[in-house]
């Protein structure tokens, strides 16, 4: 009697052991969803990315989370998703970039442009009809603080023939100390802001206000660019080809654009294709995966 109870009782704790320690067995698959839960794949995620009958930016999407790398505490068996790690960011507005740089060459007298408003200025204006309208009920004046621009600042320094490594100086230490807001594609992973974005846009309009071309879409590869990575997504009727890029220290949605497209304008397909992972343009992380869509023909 007392060896059958011993060995139910041994029964019984293989059982327990093998529960739990079920889900990590070799042949499982951990990944995690994107708000850094991991969860156990399955035939039904896999079909999620593979079924679609036209390209699927989400799915692409899903799939770059559930590739990014994993940590496995090994004394635990516990799945570890990559810690998320803010730095401080510079302030940011609405401007649109491209708006800025029409204003910074119309100021400098190339011919045919004509300066615009932009988003922050038009918000500017906003506040301060505003408190006229209260002066004017109440009598109580408030004036509106002066706030120096990007846009001026960069006017100042290339009137003055700067370099461009004074106006990265010039402009950094002028958002660092919060004197200056910047648009949102302008901010780099590590905090900073991407004044290479900036002038490379300045030269670029330019050159087009010049009667020049606009910039060739580069060839890029996983061979001749740092990040990327190409693959091979396989659905119901055929396959399509994905292309993931990593983002890399010093990185803005800016550059990344240029890098891909060899303008800034296209930052708003990549962020589209991604605002499962990005909250807005100047959020961008290292170590995040991006879905960079092809462009259509």
């Amino acid at each position: 009697m007392i060896r059958a109870t011993l060995a139910l009782f041994a029964f019984a704790v293989v059982i327990c052991g093998l529960i739990i320690f079920r889900p990590f067995a070799g042949n499982d698959q951990i990944t995690q969803d994107r708000l850094d839960t991991p969860f156990e794949d399955s035939a039904d995620t896999a079909v999620e990315v593979t079924r679609s009958a036209t390209p699927d930016i989400s799915a692409l999407a899903q799939a770059a989370v559930a590739a990014a790398p994993l940590t496995v505490d090994l004394g635990t068996g516990i799945v570890q998703a990559p810690r998320r790690v803010d730095v401080a960011r510079p302030s940011t507005d609405d401007t649109r970039l491209s708006d800025m740089t029409n204003n910074v060459l119309a100021e400098l007298g190339f011919a045919g442009l004509e300066p615009v408003t932009t988003n922050s200025q038009a918000q500017r204006q906003s506040t301060s009809d505003i408190l006229a309208g209260i002066e004017a009920a109440t009598g109580q004046r408030s004036i509106l603080d002066e706030r120096e621009t990007l846009e001026a600042i960069v006017i100042t320094a290339l009137r003055a023939g700067e370099s461009d490594e004074s106006i990265d100086l010039i402009v950094n230490t002028a958002a660092a100390s919060g004197d200056v807001a910047v648009p949102e594609i302008l901010v780099t992973s590590d905090g900073r802001v991407d004044t290479f974005v900036l002038l490379n846009n300045i030269v670029t309009q330019a050159r087009i206000a010049a009667g020049g071309a606009a910039p060739a879409i580069p060839d890029v590869t996983p061979d001749n660019t740092a990040g990327m990575e190409v693959r091979i997504i396989q659905r119901a009727t055929d396959e399509i080809e994905a292309r993931f890029y990593t983002v890399q220290s010093g990185d803005s949605l800016g550059a990344i654009s240029i890098k891909f497209y060899g303008v800034i304008g296209q930052y708003e397909t990549i962020f589209e294709a991604n605002k499962g992972l990005l909250s807005s343009p100047d959020r961008i992380r290292v170590g995040q995966r991006l879905v960079i869509p092809q462009l259509d023909a």
